[in-house]
């Protein structure tokens, strides 16, 4: 069973299987993007070995715990299983801003983007209706993609969420939304911007000043989406930049 993790493993971190050891990293570090690193484990999980919460992973002995349990001195694997303690969530107050590129052509190949194992972890059935009908359904995935890095790094709790649960919906006028995010995406020919920023601005209802809290809230909210509307052009420009000086 390790040699084969270690065979999927060695094609994303380009180091030979036979190397691979317990202390071999294989994080968003050792793989040259967010999307590879996603394929990685949607290649894992289509030869079985599935994991629910991949973020935390590290290194190879990491990835054998996540999968079955503990890890003996000898790196063998022990038939005690893992309880892993729930998180408490960070309450974040004020505004935090998340900022993702990623390369179009980064995204996999299929000719069924339901049935792949790489869309079905990564995006819900609601978003795969949505690209497949867009023009360039790749360009589309990788901006989602890119959405949802840069939501996870706005809110490091969505980073411990699978990203098919992180759905992101599109208004009528096409703007792409997610609860408390303000979202913008843009495209190059071989590029996906994304900027998520969320709203910490929330109402008491037991405040004297609930109307005017909303008033400033909505008045915050406007300025959010001039400076996302700026940030992105900005961000556009430097895809641009990065694209031609190849």
């Amino acid at each position: 069973m390790e040699e084969k993790i270690k065979e999927i493993i060695s094609a994303f971190i380009k180091i030979p299987s036979e190397q691979i050891t317990l202390s071999t990293s294989i994080d968003r570090a050792s793989v040259s993007s967010s999307i590879m690193l996603h394929r990685m484990y949607a290649k894992l999980a289509e030869q079985g070995f599935v994991i629910q919460d991949y973020s935390e992973v590290k290194n190879f002995r990491s990835l054998l715990t996540k999968l079955n349990g503990n890890i003996n001195n000898n790196g063998s694997l022990s038939e005690q299983t893992i309880t892993l303690s729930d998180n408490k969530s960070i309450v974040q107050s004020g505004m935090s801003i998340g900022i993702d590129i990623e390369e179009i052509s980064a995204m996999p190949r299929t000719n069924d983007f339901r049935e792949d194992e790489f869309y079905k972890m990564n995006f819900s059935s609601s978003e795969i209706a949505y690209c497949i009908l867009q023009p360039d359904s790749y360009a589309s995935f990788a901006g989602l993609f890119a959405a949802k890095e840069a939501i996870a790094k706005a809110n490091n709790n969505y980073g411990k969420k699978n990203f098919n649960a992180i759905s992101i919906d599109h208004s009528s006028d096409g703007k792409p939304v997610h609860d408390s995010f303000q979202l913008s995406i843009s495209h190059t020919n071989n590029t996906a911007v994304a900027v998520a920023i969320e709203n910490g601005f929330t109402a008491s209802a037991n405040s004297l000043n609930h109307e005017n809290e909303i008033a400033h809230n909505k008045k915050n909210n406007t300025s959010v989406s001039l400076f996302i509307a700026f940030l992105s052009l900005i961000l556009s420009a430097v895809a641009l930049y990065l694209v031609f000086r190849r």
